[in-house]
């Protein structure tokens, strides 16, 4: 043997151990457990007139799970629930909408293969297309897939093309590909590239330059798969399905006479548009026209050979419930679904976890009972009886009578309700132990063991009953107000439970304890009871399920959901999980749900149901008097509904603990909507907006539940149940986060949240700017009619003084004209008498002196006429005036002293005067009451006003006094307030923190000053 071929042998030897040792790690391969039959298979399906596209040529599954169909429709993706067409950007479209090839990127890029010829690459909508131009071959592209290298393939009708990144290369015979097309590509767990072309099968190893022919000859629409083992199968047109010899790992090349046409008319080819290999090891197979084939255990079929209707193939048609049976793709979905295409819709295949009874049918009249038996169950049916043990089959028993329901008690006697009473089983032994009274065929309303050998039971038209072992005892106080109980139950502990409408009677013994709806029981007519251990009670009611742990009463009813609704059995398992069997299926809550709810009041727990997806034969049955939910000796469930008989083992059933990812499909604004991205701005003025989202489940999509909120609007997560879409109003601008978890099936939680952040401009007038803009206007105006106001108030007192002014001339020439020259008349008059008398005479020197001093008066008097005249004075003039005052009264040892502030200007005459007597009344004040050393008297001529001053260092003025308007029975303060108001101005006093008195004067320059032309 040369080295070179020695070679070779190891490289093989070596390639068959890692292909050993990659099929024992692929999920599923340490799997010992057959597959199971077609027959327990979940069906579902979407029709076109459903909403499903029609012409599904080819699937393809996201690594978040979403699925993707290309159809000669275009492009779309479904969430479980519903299909949405790819968005396109504006301005972007496909050569063709007519789509053969998938494939998804793990950043979610999209590759397509056009019927037309052609490929495109989409990213976030956007659209690049690859021709012949791009290097791409001519022809239909059927098939893409990406190397370990992480080099992408691609297979068209003119041949085969790799991608560097930027263009399509073709593949040729300088890499030793000899074919002139290629119909499939594919590539398995060893990296290794297989290349179905038009007339030959190739390999390429992963890091090799040069494809290896394997020698099998091919016809046009060869496909490929590879199996749990890591067999690589072929189907097409020359020899129908098979596995092929392990050519990658060293076999040799097909001899040229296995490469002919298989000549078998007796049993015809197995062909494949589409091969898939589940997790379960079973094969699937699309054969257009004819629908779904399956094999449960292709390891069986030997290498090189082809399937045949020996190798047990299973057939799922149009008959069946495919949509079509023109079917082409296949891909199975993360919790182990199956899907396929069809031109008339899509259709999903999924395990049921419950085992289904079919020896008895679903259309029985009598209905079905299950009591426990041995390690399984016997099930009845009206005169027909089942004893079924899992794993082995079931087994006729033979039945004598009608029985309506059976119940087994903790003594292993066997309790069965017929129509006229209620019999007895005990070691073999078959006995009636109640008959209704003259026969009537009432029937039992309820029945449960006493754990004891007895019983008690309910029967409408007779009352309440116990059946010891010393007979039978008639309860009447057991008939609540004329009510018979609907179920009953009995704990570990002996107490037995009588439950009514919205009712339960407690008897321990012979005390008897009722709970009414006062006391919290709000669940309807009672349905079911179960007593579990440690005192807890199970009450299934019409309305709703309810726990009582002997205090309180925790409740779950519809308006929590209403899989809590028409319970009529509950079984609580060694871990504490409840299991109910209600009218909308089989729910679990775990034991940490109602712990929870128990610890934060009513609300919605987190719950698993599994329905006839799930293998259930209906729905619970009603109005039974016998629990319709029983737990056998291993642990197992058995339920029965209105459709049959079925089990489930809860320690294996433990269902997808896939967290789910949510993906927020976009938001609706008004008419328009718009792409879920980053740096989202929705038109200012945006008062609403809907956001749509999607679980990424597809495995009972429609029972994912979601939980949101908006930050900003919810102050805590709304339970939105299953509504995919969350809508909001009277949105103001701002920014918004927009947050959303999903369950899927099985009520497991994302572990990341789906996040939005978007914006919603400002229109103008909510901008900032503009309500600062507002605030500045606001505050324009008011300080303008402010100003309008003062001056309004200021012209109002000018009018007021120019009256005065005038009514002063009046008075003034009123004095100057009678008075004075009346009086100036009187004094000549009175001299000239006087000269008469003689000047020694001591009248006349006193009548002279008299004249002297009338002279001075008259003088004064006109002085005091020209003041009235004049309408303005210079503020020194007051000043001089006070000062002359203050220096007149001043005490000796008080040190006075006037001063001003400011440029002193000309000021009104009445404001001077109004001024001056305020002033002269607070001198006073502070010359008799201060006991002062020092008072001072400012003016400040200001801007805006004039101040006048007068602050002494006394000992200050009473706060009482100040408060009160001045000393009670004087009007001194009174009248100064008068003063000012009656000039415009206001007066302060103050006591300053140094002591003494501050009388403050402000009156506005409006008011005070005299306007002089400029």
């Amino acid at each position: 043997m040369n080295r070179l071929a020695w070679v070779a042998r190891l490289c093989a030897a070596l390639a068959l151990l890692l292909a050993l040792l990659l099929a024992l790690a692929w999920p599923g391969a340490a799997r010992a457990e057959p597959a199971r039959p077609l027959a327990e298979f979940a069906h579902t399906r979407w029709m076109v007139d459903q909403g499903a596209p029609a012409d599904i040529w080819t699937l393809a599954l996201s690594p978040s799970g979403t699925l993707w169909l290309g159809t000669g429709l275009g492009l779309f993706r479904f969430d479980g629930v519903r299909f949405e067409r790819y968005a396109l950007r504006p301005g972007q479209r496909l050569t063709s909408n007519n789509i053969n090839a998938l494939h998804i990127e793990p950043d979610g890029d999209v590759w397509i293969g056009l019927y037309a010829g052609g490929a495109a690459h989409l990213h976030d909508g956007h659209v690049t297309a690859f021709g012949e131009a791009q290097g791409l071959p001519g022809g239909r592209v059927l098939r893409f897939a990406r190397g370990p290298d992480g080099v992408l393939w691609a297979a068209a009708g003119d041949g085969l093309a790799r991608f560097d990144g930027q263009r399509w290369h073709r593949v040729g015979a300088e890499r030793q590909f000899h074919d002139a097309g290629a119909d499939y590509v594919f590539v398995d767990r060893r990296g290794v590239l297989w290349v179905a072309g038009t007339r030959r099968l190739y390999w390429l190893a992963p890091g090799s330059q040069g494809f290896h022919d394997t020698g099998e000859v091919v016809s046009r629409s060869a496909v490929l798969a590879q199996d749990r083992a890591g067999r690589i199968w072929l189907a097409d047109g020359l020899r129908g399905t098979r596995p092929l010899p392990d050519y990658a790992g060293g076999a040799a090349p097909a001899a040229a006479a296995l490469n002919g046409p298989l000549k078998t008319p007796d049993a015809p080819l197995v062909r494949a548009k589409q091969m898939l290999f589940a997790e379960d090891g079973s094969l699937w197979l699309t054969d257009a026209g004819v629908g779904v084939r399956r094999v449960r255990d292709a390891s069986a079929v030997p290498s090189g050979q082809s399937l045949s209707a020996a190798d047990g193939l299973e057939l799922f048609s149009r008959d069946d419930g495919l949509p079509a049976n023109v079917v082409v793709p296949l891909v199975q979905g993360l919790d182990g679904e199956v899907w396929v295409g069809s031109n008339q819709g899509l259709a999903s295949f999924r395990p049921q976890r419950l085992h289904r009874l079919s020896a008895l049918g679903g259309s029985e009249p009598a209905g079905f009972t299950v009591a426990a038996a041995g390690e399984g169950v016997l099930v009845f049916s009206g005169r027909r009886a089942m004893r079924w043990a899992p794993p082995q089959p079931p087994q006729a028993v033979p039945v004598d009578q009608h029985f309506r329901a059976a119940i087994r008690d903790a003594t292993g006697t066997l309790w069965l309700v017929h129509a006229d009473g209620i019999w007895r089983e005990r070691e073999g032994r078959r006995e009636r132990v109640w008959l209704y009274a003259e026969r009537r065929n009432y029937g039992v309303q309820a029945f449960a063991p006493d754990q004891r050998g007895g019983g008690w039971l309910s029967a409408p038209g007779a009352g309440v009953f116990h059946l010891g072992m010393g007979g039978v005892r008639h309860e009447p106080r057991l008939e609540l107000a004329g009510a018979l109980p609907t179920a009953i139950a009995v704990g570990p502990d002996g107490v037995a439970w009588f439950g009514y409408d919205n009712a339960l009677l407690r008897l321990a013994g012979d005390a008897l304890q009722a709970y009414t709806p006062e006391g919290g029981v709000h669940v309807g007519r009672a349905t079911t009871l179960h007593a579990g251990p440690g005192g807890r009670l199970y009450f299934g009611g019409e309305a709703g399920f309810a726990r009582f742990d002997g205090q309180h009463f925790l409740q779950l009813t519809a308006e929590h959901e209403d899989v809590f609704q028409h319970v009529s059995g509950v079984v609580e398992t060694a871990a504490g999980d409840v299991w109910l069997n209600g009218g909308r299926g089989l729910v679990q809550v775990p034991a940490a749900e109602l712990a929870r709810a128990a610890a934060n009041g009513p609300l919605r727990p987190h719950y698993r149901l599994l329905d006839w997806r799930d293998g259930l034969p209906g729905i619970a049955l009603q109005a039974t008097p016998v629990p319709t939910l029983v737990q056998d000796s291993q642990q197992r469930l058995w339920v029965v509904t209105n459709g049959g008989v079925a089990w489930l083992d809860p320690a294996r059933a433990i269902g997808s603990q896939r967290a789910v990812a949510v993906d927020i499909l976009g938001l609706r604004a008004g008419d328009r909507s718009y792409r879920a991205e980053p740096d989202l701005v929705l038109p200012a003025g945006t008062r609403s907006a809907v956001i749509r989202y999607a679980a990424l489940t597809l495995t009972a999509a429609d029972r994912a539940r979601f939980r949101y909120r908006l930050d900003g609007v919810d102050a805590d997560w709304q339970d939105a149940d299953t509504r995919r879409e969350a809508a909001y109003a009277n949105l103001g601008p701002g920014d918004y986060r927009f947050r959303v978890l999903a369950a899927n099936s099985d009520g497991v939680w994302s572990s990341e949240e789906a996040v939005l952040a978007f914006r919603i401009a400002p229109l103008l007038w909510q901008r900032p700017v503009f309500a600062v803009a507002c605030a500045a206007l606001v505050l324009f105006l008011l300080a303008v009619a402010y100003l309008l106001r003062t001056r309004a108030m200021a012209a109002g007192l000018k009018r007021q003084l120019e009256a005065r002014h005038r009514e002063r001339e009046r008075i003034a020439r009123e004095l100057h004209d009678t008075l004075l020259q009346s009086t100036q008349g009187l004094i000549l008059n009175i001299q000239g008498a006087v000269a008469t008398l003689p000047e020694a005479d001591t009248l006349r020197l006193r009548i002279e002196r008299l004249l002297d001093r009338a002279d001075e008066v008259a003088v004064e008097a006109r002085d005091r006429v020209m003041d009235l005249r004049t309408a303005a004075v210079h503020g020194q003039h007051l000043l001089d005036t006070l000062e002359v005052l203050g220096t007149a009264l001043a005490p000796e040892g008080v040190a006075f002293r006037v001063a001003s502030h400011g440029h002193p200007r000309t000021v009104e005459r009445t404001v001077s005067d109004q001024l001056g007597c305020i002033a002269q009344e607070a001198l006073r004040n502070a010359f008799a009451h201060a006991q002062a050393r020092r008072i001072e008297v400012v003016l400040s001529y200001g801007f805006s006003e004039l101040v006048l001053t007068v602050r002494d260092d006394g000992v200050g003025i009473p706060d009482a006094w100040v408060q009160g308007g001045g000393r009670p029975g004087h009007w001194g303060l009174a009248g100064m307030q008068e003063r000012a108001q009656a000039i415009g101005a206001r007066v302060h006093l103050v006591r300053p923190q140094q002591g003494g008195t501050t009388v403050e004067v402000r009156v506005p320059a409006g008011i005070a000053y005299v306007q002089e032309d400029a």
